[in-house]
């Protein structure tokens, strides 16, 4: 398994989804600016591209990737990487992970 290249924010929020698979609803359960981690009854295939549609809270509308691809699935799980995401989407994303990111408490160095 390749080392990841970006810190992963803890989260629980919906996401819904759509491939030549079909559609699906499902949770994150971690967040980066290139990727994530979610769980969903809806089987889908290893390097299977979907379009995805995160729902962050306090956000009127989802935010948007236009396109990502499973890079690996364990029972419920998979991961994805955003391939496609426009630069407004993208500076929501930030945004939001910037505010999970100020919640955290610093961890002592003691």
């Amino acid at each position: 398994m390749e080392k990841r290249r970006e810190r992963r924010e803890v989260v629980k929020d919906p996401v819904s989804f759509e491939g030549k698979f079909g559609v699906g609803r499902g949770t994150t359960f971690n967040l980066s600016p290139g990727g994530c981690g979610l769980g969903s009854n809806t089987p889908v295939d290893l390097d299977a591209t979907m379009r995805l549609y995160l729902h962050i809270p306090s956000q009127k509308s989802p935010l948007q990737v236009d396109r990502a691809r499973v890079t690996w699935r364990a029972g419920n799980d998979f991961g994805v990487e955003f391939l496609s995401i426009d630069q407004t989407s993208k500076e929501r994303l930030q945004d939001y992970i910037a505010s999970l990111q100020s919640k955290v408490p610093p961890t002592d160095k003691s």
